[in-house]
């Protein structure tokens, strides 16, 4: 696409901070002097925002407790527990986060990284904090789910949302799923769930992650008929990583995973969750999804961005790119300018196609707030 053909929206950097001062206050006035500091105690209101937005916790843990999955090795447990803060208390930690820009055009919002969102424990707190969140930050709202959605359920959705949610709905196993996934929903719920979200209005889309060389790649094109039969137009693809732990899990359960470790950048070390290459497999999901007429996507912020009609500052490494229409303009005086009245030391500010580079002493909580604002790349090069 054309920049003549994209909307071009100008950003004030300083009023986009005022707006997330605005929102601080007005929930400090609603919440009690404890609250608040539980709040600011609490991690939502110091993490780094990941590329896909920042991470929002409903739960600790998950009862799925899916073979393939990661978070014991982060340390959280396969029982979950809902998380101790209320709606009003996780948007005043989201807003009081130097990393976060607020409002539509924010920082986009992930939840369903470490716990399950529909589970029973959180389900209530799930609902709680989309309510809240879309209340009082406005931020694009993003979520990944193996759970089964009722239509009854999808429709209280699109009521406390205002009708925006960016849904990606996980189905990697047709034959498998009982040993892979066994205290999930079956492929045929979670297909139900992407139906009824359908329904009530919104444009979920099948997340196929994690893709697992010589477990689940040969049935990648019987998912896609499938998913044909329940209207599905769009696949988001994702990859693997693995730990020792989740290598040693697939084998007890009798799975060739040679094709996995064939495939490793390297052996994992301790704890850490080290990427698999699957390119290859990749180009041939393209390959299966063009024949379906189903649009595929390689990052779950290609999906948000697309859902909410906004930019995203995470430059797309493939040749299937963003299809937002908007172009973020700023002013590189002002964000000098923005930058010095927080107390930082700033020589100068230069733009560039790809990045804004400021050359100066800033804290990368503050460039991460600037990048979600201008929607580019921020690089620091410090003197």
């Amino acid at each position: 696409m054309k920049v003549l053909d994209m909307e071009r929206m100008k950003i004030s950097v300083f009023s986009e901070y005022r707006r997330k001062i605005k929102v601080i206050k007005e929930l400090e006035d609603i919440l009690s002097e404890e609250e608040r500091k539980q709040a600011r105690n609490d991690f939502h209101a110091k993490r780094l925002p990941r590329p896909c937005g920042l991470t929002i916790h409903t739960g600790v843990g998950c009862d799925y407790a899916c073979s393939y999955c990661y978070i014991p090795d982060m340390g959280f447990p396969f029982k979950a527990k809902p998380y101790p803060l209320t709606g009003k208390q996780l948007a005043y930690a989201v807003a009081t986060n130097p990393s976060v820009a607020t409002g539509s055009y924010g920082t986009f919002l992930a939840f369903g990284s470490v716990t399950e969102p529909f589970l029973k424990s959180t389900f209530k707190k799930t609902f709680q904090y989309i309510e809240n969140v879309v209340k009082y930050l406005g931020n694009p709202i993003q979520i990944s789910t193996k759970s089964y959605i009722s239509l009854n359920d999808a429709f209280e959705l699109r009521r406390v949302s205002n009708g925006k949610l960016s849904f990606l709905v996980t189905i990697i196993t047709l034959k498998h799923y009982n040993v892979l996934e066994p205290k999930a929903p079956s492929p045929e719920l979670r297909f139900e769930t992407l139906y009824n979200l359908e329904k009530a209005g919104f444009k979920p889309v099948l997340f196929l992650r994690p893709i697992m060389p010589g477990i689940n790649d040969d049935e990648i094109e019987d998912i896609f008929a499938k998913a044909e039969t329940y209207g599905v137009r769009r696949i988001l693809i994702g990859s693997f990583r693995v730990t020792n732990r989740i290598l040693m899990k697939l084998s007890t359960l009798n799975l060739d995973i040679s094709k996995i470790t064939s495939r490793l950048r390297r052996k994992p070390k301790g704890n850490e969750q080290v990427p698999i290459v699957i390119a290859d497999i990749k180009e041939r999901v393209v390959k299966i999804a063009n024949k379906y007429g189903i649009k595929v996507y390689f990052q779950a912020c290609q999906v948000c961005s697309e859902d909410y009609n906004v930019p995203c500052w995470l430059p797309c490494t493939t040749k299937y790119k963003c299809t937002h229409n908007i172009e973020i303009i700023y002013d590189t005086d002002e964000v000098k300018e923005f930058l010095t009245t927080l107390g930082f030391k700033v020589r100068k500010v230069v733009d560039s196609p790809h990045a804004l580079v400021i050359y100066g002493d800033i804290s990368k909580h503050i460039a991460s707030f600037l990048r979600w604002i201008i929607k580019k790349k921020v690089i620091v090069k410090r003197f």
